[in-house]
């Protein structure tokens, strides 16, 4: 069984890997493939967000001409509510016969200093390489990471989304 994730991202890869093989066994392999989200580097709303999921979920299917079982997108995003910004994150499942797969979550507040830089057209990733001092965090810990003090890791909050856009393929009878 072949999952190919629209993504190189050691973090992206390695969670949609933990929680495939959770599912499918070892015979599950995952690879990541660098695909274009079709979205804004730092997407500034959910439906954008969800829309760069679904787009490289997509992509990487068609790309891979229906060679693979899977293509996963993930796509983190930021969310305005209440005046605050908010990190969100989405993923899509996206199955070789065309089922489709949405999970979301992973919505953290941002720090002021973050979330100024970012509405003046920065990006998460770099904004917290920056502020902590630590480099390529979204490949790393994550801005969850950081923020937590490394009690949450972004791939651990990643495999919970996953798992919520695999309730399709896992629980067929309720769709």
């Amino acid at each position: 069984m072949k999952i190919v994730v629209g993504s190189t991202n050691p973090v992206k890869v390695g969670a949609v890997r933990e929680v495939f093989r959770k599912i499918f066994g070892e015979k599950a392999e995952v690879e990541g493939m660098e695909v274009k989200s079709g979205v804004g580097e730092q997407p500034m709303s959910e439906e954008e967000t969800v829309r760069g999921a679904k787009n490289r979920a997509k992509a990487v299917i068609r790309l891979a001409k229906k060679q693979i079982d899977y293509g996963v997108g993930l796509e983190g995003g930021v969310v305005e509510i209440g005046g605050k910004l908010f990190e969100c994150a989405w993923v899509a499942v996206r199955s070789k016969k065309g089922e489709e797969g949405l999970g979301g979550g992973l919505y953290f507040e941002l720090p002021p200093k973050v979330a100024t830089k970012i509405r003046r057209g920065g990006e998460l990733g770099p904004i917290m390489n920056e502020l902590s001092g630590v480099e390529d965090v979204k490949k790393k810990m994550g801005a969850i990471g950081v923020l937590t003090k490394n009690n949450l890791s972004r791939q651990k909050a990643y495999e919970q989304i996953i798992w919520s856009a695999m309730v399709r393929f896992i629980s067929q009878e309720w769709f």
